[in-house]
């Protein structure tokens, strides 16, 4: 889903000719770089495309600024000549920035591809019916289905793959539980008792309260804008 986002947000930027001119311009405070090497041309941020645009353009005034609405995405391009005069310098240098619409990506993803929506909890609906009802489940659900409408950044996950942050917390999470379920399945096994995926006792942990944590993680590591430069800024991101 992350990858979903990036792409569609890249492509509404696709087809300008390009060129090895750069602005400098002193990086925001909250922005931090998606790849998990800490170089490249892009960007996330928890602050709105309008708030970005008017900070970039106070650092240095571009040519022109454009609205942009595309789908759930709304913000900027600011387009910068350089100082050249001719009509396609106005794309030797650009920033675009964009916002998701939290409830234009719901309804887009829900319409399209709406197992993306309810993927990250397979692992929480697995406890419903049990000592959690389903109406728990639910609600949980809906409190937290916007996660699948953020940006994460690059990360390696605990099977040494580079992923997306939502994916590598919720299969740390997952990890968690496995373990805590073979210890608990031990203890519980030698009396003949029943084993139960949300039971807690001492030697384990509660599932739900654990896949409760997780989304609470996820949610601190998700981001709304994206912040594209044309090339890499000379001055670092930093965090």
């Amino acid at each position: 889903m992350n990858k979903l986002l990036l792409a569609f947000a890249i492509l509404i930027f696709a087809g300008y000719e390009l060129s090895a001119q750069r602005i400098e311009l002193v990086p925001y405070p909250d922005a931090v770089c998606y790849t998990e090497s800490g170089v490249g041309n892009l960007f996330l941020s928890n602050t709105d495309a309008r708030t970005l645009m008017e900070y970039f353009a106070a650092e240095d005034v571009p040519d022109k600024i454009i609205p942009v609405r595309e789908s759930y995405f709304s913000g900027y391009r600011l387009f910068y000549s350089m100082g050249k005069c001719d009509p396609q310098a106005e794309a030797a240098d650009w920033i675009q920035i964009l916002t998701i619409d939290k409830d234009a990506a719901l309804e887009y993803i829900s319409g399209t591809t709406p197992d993306a929506i309810i993927l990250p909890f397979s692992g929480l609906k697995e406890c419903a019916g049990r000592i959690h009802s389903n109406e728990e489940y639910s609600v949980i659900l809906d409190r937290y289905k916007h996660l699948a409408c953020r940006i994460y950044r690059q990360v390696t996950g605990p099977d040494g793959v580079v992923t997306d942050e939502m994916t590598a917390l919720i299969k740390s999470c997952q990890l968690r539980i496995d373990g805590s379920d073979q210890a608990m399945y031990a203890t519980s096994g030698k009396g003949g008792g029943v084993f139960r995926l949300d039971r807690q006792d001492n030697q384990g942990i509660d599932p739900w309260n654990e896949w409760i944590s997780c989304f609470n993680a996820i949610e601190n590591q998700g981001y709304i804008t994206l912040i594209e430069f044309n090339q890499p800024p000379l001055a670092p991101f930093l965090e």
